[in-house]
């Protein structure tokens, strides 16, 4: 049985969540928009135990992957309308299988993903979408920042990207099954602030 209301899911990359003023301005996103589910990438939080973000974020429930050197790290946080059970992590993602509350059986699987940040990795990134691809008949969500695009028209600025380099993430959009949800709202989801 589905809690009422649509169900909300955010998930950002937040370059970072050690300054006080990044956890006021994600919470305030979070009262805005009240999210069942928040998947956070790029956290910089360096090890695995809690030091009261999901409280401050005020959600009931959470877990974390701790960053590997100077970048990296991923949470997973959710609310008490469903139950979430790890089938696996590692720096790249979360996988999670999700039951409403007073179910007998999962009725969904979410995975935060977070690829691989250097182009000539990005193949690792493909491998484990196969690999999670294979583990499941569930319905299968999966979201979060893949590090690369489908198409040079998804990017404004910048090095031209191969097509090589792309077609690794088509092919495994493709095997996976996975569909672009699309957006609403601004068309880049990052901005480096220099003007022209």
């Amino acid at each position: 049985q589905l809690p009422p209301g649509a169900m909300k899911i955010l998930c950002l990359n937040c370059r970072g969540l050690g300054q006080p003023e990044i956890v006021q301005e994600l919470h305030s996103l979070i009262q805005l928009h009240r999210p069942w589910l928040v998947f956070l990438s790029e956290t910089h939080l360096y090890d695995n135990r809690d030091d009261g973000l999901q409280q401050k974020l005020g959600f009931a429930n959470g877990f974390r992957v701790g960053s590997f050197g100077r970048g990296g790290g991923l949470v997973l946080l959710w609310t008490q309308d469903f139950e979430v059970k790890v089938q696996s992590y590692d720096k790249l993602h979360i996988d999670v299988e999700i039951w409403y509350s007073g179910s007998q059986r999962a009725a969904w699987r979410f995975t935060g993903f977070y690829g691989e940040s250097r182009s000539e990795l990005r193949y690792r990134s493909w491998d484990l979408l196969k690999l999670l691809q294979s583990r499941g008949s569930l319905p299968w969500l999966c979201a979060g920042d893949f590090n690369e695009i489908l198409d040079a028209g998804e990017q404004f600025g910048g090095l031209v990207r191969a097509e090589r380099q792309m077609d690794g993430f088509r092919e495994v959009v493709e095997v996976c099954g996975f569909s672009d949800l699309g957006f609403i709202g601004l068309p880049w989801t990052w901005d480096n602030r220099q003007d022209g």
